[in-house]
């Protein structure tokens, strides 16, 4: 008898849970979607010393992902930057506490300085504004040779690839005159993506 009384309860109780709207949460989507982009570090890599770019950003703080990091670098090119030279990408991404190599391979064909302009126009803007090139995309893309200090805030936004799945990237960049030349700048940076707040 008290098994009935017992069973009646947990099931009225059970009912009462499943109907009620009681949790005051919001979804969040683990796989991907609109997000916010920071970086850990920055690494230079081989190359013949065309371009080197030696870079330190601020530290991310979660509780104000809206807040840019800040840089401090120093660029120094040995050549004029135009649209003559390929640029690749390899994005690697962390799971099970290793990296996945080549979760992404991308490959933009002789267009570097348009690439890094359209791709990635909060980097081109802190380079252009350091450098005194145009961000006008009517007019031709050119970065010339010199050495420059490479300061302030980034906005890490990439307007071609909207959504990204979140998780820890390690992106391997490099640049070469054709697919069989020389690398003339290599990085790569550790990086992360999570979901843009609502």
């Amino acid at each position: 008898m008290s098994t009935h009384w017992v069973h009646q309860i947990v099931a009225w109780a059970g009912a009462v849970l499943l109907t009620s709207d009681h949790a005051q949460s919001r979804y969040i989507n683990s796989f991907a979607g609109p997000y916010i982009a920071y970086m850990h570090t920055y690494d230079s890599c081989p190359s013949d010393g065309s371009a080197v770019f030696h870079l330190r950003a601020t530290h991310f703080k979660p509780a104000r992902p809206y807040d840019l990091q800040v840089v401090t670098s120093n660029l120094s090119l040995t050549r004029d930057v135009e649209d003559n030279f390929w640029m690749y990408l390899d994005l690697a991404v962390r799971n099970n506490n290793e990296w996945k190599e080549n979760a992404f391979v991308v490959k933009f064909p002789n267009v570097g300085c348009t690439t890094i302009r359209d791709q990635a126009p909060g980097i081109f803007a802190i380079i252009a504004k350091s450098t005194g090139v145009s961000l006008n995309k009517n007019e031709r893309c050119f970065i010339p040779k010199g050495q420059y200090d490479v300061n302030g805030p980034v906005n890490w936004t990439f307007p071609n690839f909207p959504i990204m799945p979140y998780g820890r990237y390690r992106v391997h960049l490099r640049a070469r005159g054709d697919p069989n030349s020389p690398v003339r700048y290599c990085a790569i940076v550790d990086c992360e993506v999570i979901p843009k707040p609502g």
